[in-house]
């Protein structure tokens, strides 16, 4: 297993995208040789040797010459030809680097499905390819596309997302509900397996978990809920506010922690301010990943009120997780990924888009902190199961499944 050669190509900056810094770390930490072909961000590199990863970045040109940096977030029909353009760039650089290192297996992260076929050159001379499917195309397609065009853009992702699971040698999904979807559309089942995108135990050390807050809260301490992470119009958090607004009639000792970051915010504070709750509603600045820990530890309840469309549905966010391992009780939207991964009993499931029904969760809470702990102890032994370091260890076996090194049953 040690003598395993690895590379893995994303679109985006390395090391900021969390998963492919996870996996590309525990493969390292396995003793596997792991190169990365990513995007090259200002002040970065082009290439460098980081936590035993060797990094190979690709320089695509941003405004007054500087590198771009993320593709992901640009205008749409931009962000199709960087992909076609960092695709065809990396085609070459694995192509050189693969001469040299003679690569077991290509990783190739999605979006876009179709940068697998960066790795046709390797393919050829005898490596096996991963596509890892992060996002499902077509359904992330049909939730952005508008306008005229939106029919055929989601039949082009189709197309591309089935051409690129056949020309890929094994398929990796963050959960069941992607997965699920994919044996739907005819990937074989002994071709799929799944890694979740858990928690980092390195952001989230457990010495950093502090007791949940489990009583009557008070003036002098009242029960904050909390949210991170991306701020635009499926992640739902107007509703959050609105129904914030709405149950402090019955919790007066209510707060509403964000740290968030997006399109959305402006009208996140707006909606505060028009509501007459933005002294109760606090904006923490956005800075380091590792600063989370810290928001979370301060918050009591957390609440993901993402809306339902075809793609929010299948979506397992991370902070659930960290939610999870951290100790605090979730409202969440009830949505297929959320009840695929924790039991009924283990959330305040709502309905997505539903104020009213928030409101009630949020004062259910408020007014039970018995429930709060049964919550938090059920959501706890759910994710153990999945825990990063189970995870990761998952992810070592499928490189080497893949590269037939192990039997099929150690990929997961």
């Amino acid at each position: 297993m040690t003598s395993l050669r690895v590379c893995a190509i994303t679109c985006d900056c390395y090391p900021a995208d969390p998963l492919v810094r996870r996996t590309a770390e525990a493969a390292a930490s396995a003793g596997y040789d792991y190169h990365v072909i990513c995007s090259m961000n200002e002040g970065q590199a082009k290439y460098e040797v980081f936590n035993r990863v060797h990094i190979h970045r690709i320089f695509l040109r941003g405004s007054k010459g500087k590198p771009l940096g993320r593709i992901s977030g640009k205008p749409f029909g931009m962000m199709v030809f960087l992909w076609s353009t960092f695709t065809f760039l990396a085609s070459l650089k694995v192509a050189r680097l693969h001469l040299k290192e003679k690569f077991d297996v290509v990783h190739a992260h999605n979006l876009p499905d179709f940068l697998v076929f960066a790795a046709l050159i390797p393919k050829i001379l005898g490596a096996r390819v991963i596509l890892h499917v992060q996002d499902v195309s077509p359904e992330l397609m049909a939730a952005k596309a508008k306008g005229r065009f939106r029919n055929l853009t989601v039949r082009l992702a189709t197309w591309q997302e089935r051409l690129s699971t056949a020309f890929a040698d094994h398929v990796l999904t963050v959960g069941w509900p992607f997965e699920e979807l994919l044996l739907k559309r005819g990937v074989p089942p002994k071709k799929l397996s799944s890694v979740l995108n858990s928690a980092d135990p390195n952001v989230f050390p457990l010495e950093k978990r502090t007791e949940p807050f489990l009583e009557k809260p008070t003036a002098q301490r009242p029960l904050a809920l909390m949210y991170h992470g991306t701020c635009n119009q499926h992640s739902g958090l107007d509703v959050a506010v609105r129904a914030f607004a709405k149950a402090r009639a019955r919790a007066p000792h209510l707060r509403l922690h964000f740290k968030i970051f997006g399109p959305s915010v402006p009208y996140v504070k707006e909606l505060a301010q028009e509501l007459g709750v933005a002294d109760q509603v606090v904006f923490f600045p956005v800075g380091p990943i590792d600063e989370v820990v810290d928001f979370v530890a301060q918050g009591d309840i957390a609440i993901i009120p993402y809306r339902s469309d075809g793609f929010m549905d299948l979506l397992l966010p991370t902070k659930a997780y960290e939610f999870a391992l951290m100790r605090r009780p979730m409202i969440v939207s009830n949505t297929v990924a959320m009840r695929s991964m924790f039991r009924p009993a283990s959330l305040m499931l709502c309905e997505p888009s539903n104020v009213d029904s928030f409101e009630e969760a949020i004062v259910d809470l408020y007014q039970h902190p018995e429930k709060r702990a049964q919550l938090i102890a059920n959501a706890e032994q759910d994710y153990m199961p999945y825990r990063w370091e189970l995870m990761a260890e998952r992810y070592q076996n499928v490189i080497a499944f893949v590269a037939g090194k192990a039997e099929a049953n150690a990929a997961g």
